[in-house]
């Protein structure tokens, strides 16, 4: 090969290399996991939506189902994923919640 080849070849490498790290891929609009657990249970759509400082991902079941709350990203050295949900009775109000907070996912760090 001759001199330019070789640089050619290794500009191409580095290039695809760099796009390649610098790929990510996003998924919804990330949320604090603090802010999750400050809903309680008897509070209305509204008040969980003004909690959570972001409209949900997903509304299941119309006024009487669940608010669910998606973030996912991606890149090739990590992925992060948080998910919540909360559930309505047939007055609007969300139940389910033990009297101490949430408790799985949302009981631990953020990442």
């Amino acid at each position: 090969m001759t001199h330019s080849r070789v640089r050619w070849s290794r500009f191409l490498l580095v290039a695809c290399l760099a796009g390649f790290l610098s790929a990510c891929s996003t998924i919804g609009d990330d949320f604090e996991l603090a802010n999750a657990r400050r809903v309680q249970s008897g509070m209305t759509r509204e008040q969980v939506i003004a909690i959570m400082d972001s409209k949900p991902s997903n509304v299941e079941g119309g006024d009487h189902g669940k608010l669910i709350w998606l973030y996912s990203s991606a890149d090739p050295l990590s992925v992060k994923l948080k998910r919540i949900s909360f559930s309505f009775d047939e007055y609007g109000k969300v139940y389910g919640i033990p009297k101490d907070g949430l408790i799985g996912s949302a009981a631990g760090e953020d990442y």
